[in-house]
């Protein structure tokens, strides 16, 4: 079952607040992208950090506070490991580094999050053709992981990171346009 999780890089706390109005009553979850400053406001809706920070071990007990269900970092460690009974552990993987360095810790946490445009951090990037190969890749040495792709998804992309073992997406500056073809159907 594949799943579509639109995505927020708010600017202030205002910004943030105005970017959950926009997102249709259908969604039950929504991703926040954490950059150096911790944005928030009150959420109504179940929600997912994605904690792309030097140090999430500083703030993840902060969100596990606010009701986040899942956390995505990029460093795997003890620190983090302890918060697993509390909170989905997903961990967030940049197009250059190679997969053989994250699958022996695959078995500490619940999903992969493969990033698929380079410069991370910003939305508005180009889908990076060397993320069909990857999830491929993770897919055949972990059939039942889930395996989350964030950046660049648009309506004509979707169906082939489907189709290569994806399924969950995370859908930031072309979330209108995808979900205008997909209710349009």
């Amino acid at each position: 079952m594949s799943e579509i999780i639109p995505a927020i890089l708010a600017k202030s706390a205002a910004d943030l607040k105005k970017k959950l109005a926009e997102i249709p009553s259908e969604f039950k979850l929504v991703h926040i992208d954490v950059l150096e400053e911790d944005i928030w406001t009150n959420i109504d809706i179940d929600f997912e950090a994605h904690l792309m920070i030097p140090r999430p071990g500083e703030i993840i007990e902060r969100w596990i506070e606010r009701g986040v269900k899942k956390v995505i970092i990029h460093e795997l460690n003890e620190e983090i490991n302890k918060f697993r009974d509390r909170v989905e552990i997903g961990l967030g993987v940049e197009l250059d580094i190679p997969l053989e360095k994250v699958f022996p810790l695959i078995s500490k946490i619940d999903f992969l999050h493969l990033m698929s445009i380079a410069e991370i951090g910003e939305q508005g990037h180009p889908l990076d053709e060397r993320i069909f190969d990857r999830i491929r890749r993770v897919r055949e040495k972990f059939p039942l992981l889930p395996i989350s792709i964030d950046g660049g998804i648009n309506v004509t992309n979707l169906g082939m990171l489907k189709d290569s073992g994806a399924t969950r997406f995370i859908v930031g500056s072309g979330f209108k346009d995808l979900w205008k073809s997909l209710t349009k159907n």
